[in-house]
């Protein structure tokens, strides 16, 4: 397991002034939960189309956004079914004592999503957690079984086409002494190039390094909690 580098310490601590803290942004599908929840969805629910609308997504030929959208509208399932299936998503199991130590020390955390926003409410509140800022894409029901979604948190100008532009965010939290992120897969590219450090996990583990990102490849949540500990003495 990696630890927190001299590296790391380099980048991150000195930063740090009394009574200042930083923000961490979190990823939610393959972070925060252990699956990718719209897969899981789409894997039970939907119906035929949805394979080649991800195809064309992995070629480039369309945006996350267009992808995604349309492959909600071809979910069908009752608000009940898609309860049931949502009740079985399991998440980092260190992930509450993580939210438990940031909120213990005043470390603002905020779930940064290119995924659902009621999938991520109802995984966290069914794992006791109800309190966390949301941004993620609006997924609305009709009341009998199809879905779709709106995109609150869009920009025209996203580079990837996202239907939640991560680096929009990043720039509503500059007066943050350090933006802290954490993610693991493709929609956190993008905006691992415009915060201060990234906790990464499989595939941004090594698009970090690729692009020289300052970073620590993290399992869980516990390295995290473990690199804010050694920095608390900054704080």
């Amino acid at each position: 397991m990696n630890t927190f580098s001299p590296i790391a310490n380099r980048l991150f601590y000195p930063s740090y002034t009394q009574h200042q803290t930083p923000i961490v942004l979190c990823d939610f599908d393959g972070t925060i939960s252990i699956k990718d929840v719209t897969d899981t969805l789409l894997s039970y629910f939907g119906q035929d189309g949805c394979d080649e609308l991800e195809e064309l997504w992995v070629n480039g030929k369309i945006g996350s956004q267009e992808c995604m959208s349309k492959q909600i509208a071809l979910m069908d399932a009752s608000l009940e079914e898609v309860n049931q299936v949502l009740s079985k998503i399991e998440i980092d199991p260190m992930f509450k004592s993580f939210i438990d130590y940031t909120e213990k020390n005043n470390i603002p955390v905020h779930v940064v999503s290119d995924g659902l926003d009621y999938s991520i409410q109802f995984i966290l509140k069914h794992h006791g957690i109800e309190h966390l800022p949301i941004f993620a894409n609006q997924l609305l029901h009709d009341n009998v079984r199809s879905w779709r979604l709106e995109f609150p948190y869009s920009n025209k100008d996203c580079i990837k086409q996202s239907g939640n532009c991560k680096c929009n965010h990043v720039k509503q939290q500059q007066f943050f002494p350090k933006i802290l992120y954490v993610g693991d897969g493709t929609s956190d590219y993008c905006v691992s190039h415009n915060v201060d450090y990234v906790f990464a996990k499989d595939k941004l583990v090594d698009y970090c390094k690729k692009n020289k990102i300052a970073h620590c490849a993290i399992n869980s949540f516990t390295d995290v909690t473990k690199a804010l500990e050694q920095a608390q003495s900054f704080f």
